[in-house]
């Protein structure tokens, strides 16, 4: 048994031998929902200035609207609003 788990240790830890690899740049933002991530959204995306307002705007009217109770399910709140 200690063989075959050198066997697979060796294999997990070497490099890919067959060439095919991916690097894939990423960047995340926290959870939830707030200006600097709607900020941080806009600049990834490069929109213009007005979308990036149009975008905040809506974000505060959100903020002032009550949480509808007809729909019958129930969650947990992920989202805090501020």
């Amino acid at each position: 048994m200690s063989k075959e788990v050198d066997v697979l240790e060796q294999h997990i830890n070497s490099d890919y031998k067959y060439g095919w690899e991916t690097k894939i740049e990423m960047e995340s933002a926290p959870k939830g929902l707030n200006e600097d991530t709607i900020r941080f959204i806009s600049a990834k995306k490069n929109e213009p200035d007005w979308m990036l307002e149009w975008r905040l705007n809506a974000y505060h009217h959100w903020l002032t609207m009550k949480e509808p109770t007809w729909q019958n399910v129930s969650f947990r709140p992920s989202i805090t609003k501020m």
